[in-house]
Order: C-alpha cells, then sequence, then structure tokens
C-alpha cells in the first residue's frame, strides 16, 4: 500500500509552495508535474511533513479505522488539461475547502 521515496533518479516531481503557518502546521500549495500513485503523501512525508491526518503515510494505520472526524487534509482546488479529442484547455474547481490551520490544531489536540 505504501511508496516511499527513494535516492536515484526521480521518477515524479511536485511544487511545493507553502501559502500559511503557525509554530505547528503549514498549509501548502502543491503542484504536481507528474501523476504518481500516492505522489503529493510521499513528497511531503519525505520532507517530514506529512499531510494532516493521513492514515496511509508516514506510518500505515489499520483498515476500517477511519476517524470522519479527521478527513484527509488534502484536496484537488484545480485540476485542468487539454482536451485530448478537441485539444481546448479545460479546467475545473472546486469551491470547496481544507479546515483552517487553528481547527486542524484544534482537532489534533482531541485526538484519542
Amino acid at each position: 500500500m505504501q511508496m516511499q521515496a527513494v535516492s536515484g533518479e526521480p521518477n515524479s516531481e511536485t511544487g511545493i509552495e507553502c501559502l500559511a503557518s503557525n509554530q505547528a502546521l503549514a498549509h501548502y500549495r502543491l503542484t504536481p508535474v507528474s501523476g504518481k500513485r500516492h505522489q503529493l503523501r510521499v513528497h511531503l512525508a519525505a520532507l517530514g511533513v506529512p499531510i494532516c491526518f493521513d492514515r496511509i503515510y508516514p506510518r500505515l494505520l489499520p483498515e476500517n479505522t477511519d476517524d470522519y472526524d479527521r478527513p484527509l487534509q488534502l484536496l484537488a482546488k484545480q485540476i485542468s488539461f487539454r482536451d485530448p479529442v478537441s485539444g481546448e484547455r479545460r479546467c475545473f474547481e472546486t469551491q470547496r475547502a481544507l479546515l483552517g490551520l487553528d481547527q486542524v490544531a484544534a482537532r489534533m489536540a482531541s485526538a484519542p
């Protein structure tokens, strides 16, 4: 289930930009150049900043122990691509938002 970052020639690339931070947490914009399985999760975990409430990285937790009050803080805010049939540029954006840093910190503090 888990992928890992290893030394050698990279097979994936992600742009990472810090948008906001406090003493314990940060909010990043991730821009994947490639599209490998778990790429964003692996890259952040390898940097020592795993995605909040990730049940796979950096440590795989048991199946069927999901906590719906603490959802994975990863959101595809926008996706864009060139339509392979028409050649037209397509762009889709969600209005959903992640929890704020203070909200994440509060939920982390109340974890069992």
